[in-house]
């Protein structure tokens, strides 16, 4: 049953991979901190969350030229985002499907797995 419902969930991923894409963010406890991004599909949009966290690590390390890090620490960034959703445009439903952050991560790690695997 496990195995089935994951297949379901990985074969849904696949699927919404080209749908339109809001990536709803707040970025500090303040409620107008609240922002969105908008990308044509799910892939922009996990690349658009870890260029979020790229830009943050450049903040808070101004001087080093070469940045690197590991999903865990990604994650711990998106974790401690007050919000990180993301709405996927549903064909079937002609309508905006919400996801939360545990299905970001989700996302990002077989999208970044994907791209390690392109190189």
């Amino acid at each position: 049953q496990l195995h089935k419902d994951t297949t379901s969930l990985c074969l849904k991923c696949l699927v919404n991979m080209g749908k339109h894409t809001i990536l709803l963010l707040q970025l500090a406890p303040a409620k107008r901190s609240r922002t969105f991004h908008d990308f044509e599909t799910v892939a922009d949009a996990m690349n658009g969350i870890c260029n979020l966290f790229e830009a943050s690590l450049k903040q808070q390390f101004p001087g080093k030229k070469n940045i690197t890090y590991d999903v865990s620490q990604l994650f711990q960034y998106i974790d401690e985002l007050p919000d990180c959703s993301v709405l996927i445009f549903d064909d079937r439903l002609n309508a905006y499907a919400p996801y939360g952050k545990e299905w970001v991560k989700k996302r990002i790690f077989v999208h970044l797995k994907k791209v390690a695997g392109a190189k």
